[in-house]
């Protein structure tokens, strides 16, 4: 069983961010990898397809550069740990061959003020072409 396969996510403004589990306790309570307030109110989300979601963003993302270079990626570790459970992890590897990414896992990601789990966060280069 992996937290990471039934994520729980919080609603921030008009988005949701994802809460990750980091264990339950003895007592049944539950530990995150990051800080909850009191009364917070979750929901149960239902995951996309890892593998198309990554392939459709990283499609978009070639697009408006007119082709990717390169992208330093910071790849949230329960996001391998989910692909290991589902046994796609090489393909997930692929991918990321294929877009030219290099990075690392990290225990969470920091997207303006708000720290992200289960997430893929980078910058990506590439020669996007300017018309006269």
């Amino acid at each position: 069983f992996s937290f990471a396969s039934y994520p729980l996510v919080v609603k921030v403004g008009g988005d949701y961010y994802c809460r990750s589990i980091r264990n339950m306790n003895a007592d049944g309570s539950l530990s995150f990898f990051c800080a909850i307030d009191e009364g917070l109110v979750f929901t149960v989300a239902r995951p996309r397809d890892i593998l198309s979601a990554t392939e459709h963003t990283l499609q978009e993302v070639d697009k408006a550069l007119g082709g990717i270079d390169l992208v330093v990626g910071f790849d949230c570790i329960l996001r391998r740990l989910d692909a290991e459970t589902r046994q796609i992890r090489h393909q997930l590897a692929e991918l990321y061959r294929k877009y030219s990414i290099a990075g690392f896992h990290t225990y969470g990601e920091q997207y303006n003020a708000m720290h992200l789990n289960q997430t893929l966060t980078g910058i990506a280069f590439g020669q996007r072409t300017t018309e006269a």
